[in-house]
Parts: structure tokens; C-alpha cells; sequence
């Protein structure tokens, strides 16, 4: 197998007078024997000390993962199935027309 990893460092605004959402992501991808891809996005601990939260901002809690399997072309054309799962804790008591608004900005 071949794995990899990286740091992603975020703050969105929220909007609708909520404090900023910070996450602090660990990133690993694979591809495995069978062909799968698999990218797992994690909360992570790892760098907050070298990256903190700003004070007025909120640190998020998400997992997401993404798993790309390849499929039998049709003609020349490669497929590729792809499955996500996320979730994601903004934390605090986001009012459903809010979550609503930013939900099409977090597909990580």
C-alpha cells in the first residue's frame, strides 16, 4: 500500500453573527490492492500547538471519508464509484436555517 498524509488548517466564517469555525485536519490517503483510494480526513491535536485557535474562533469537530473504486469501463470511459460519509460538529446551537446556508461549503 501506499499511504500519505498532510495538515489542512481552516477557518470558515459561519455567518449569521456566530464566531468563526476553525478545524485542525490530519489528511491521509491510500490506495489499496484492490484498486480502492481511500482519503480520510481526521481531527487532529497534532499541530495546535504550533497553529493555535485564534480566541474569538471556534474549533470544529468533522471526519469525512472519501473511497474512490475503480469500475469496469464502458467503451474506452474509466468509471469510478465513489462513496462519502462526513460528520461534522460546528459545535454550539447553530439554528437549522444557518446549518442549512453553510452546508454546501463543507464537503470536507
Amino acid at each position: 500500500s501506499n499511504d500519505h498524509t498532510l495538515y489542512y488548517i481552516n477557518t470558515r466564517k459561519v455567518g449569521f453573527g456566530f464566531n468563526p469555525r476553525a478545524s485542525r485536519t490530519k489528511v491521509t490517503w491510500m490506495k489499496e490492492e484492490d484498486g480502492n483510494v481511500t482519503i480520510d480526513f481526521s481531527d487532529t491535536k497534532d499541530i495546535l500547538e504550533d497553529y493555535p485557535v485564534k480566541d474569538d474562533n471556534v474549533l470544529a469537530s468533522a471526519h469525512t471519508v472519501w473511497v474512490f473504486k475503480p469500475l469496469v469501463p464502458i467503451g474506452e470511459i474509466p468509471q469510478t464509484a465513489v462513496t462519502f460519509t462526513t460528520r461534522v460538529d460546528a459545535r454550539g446551537n447553530i439554528p437549522t436555517v444557518a446549518a442549512n446556508f453553510n452546508a454546501t461549503k463543507f464537503l470536507f
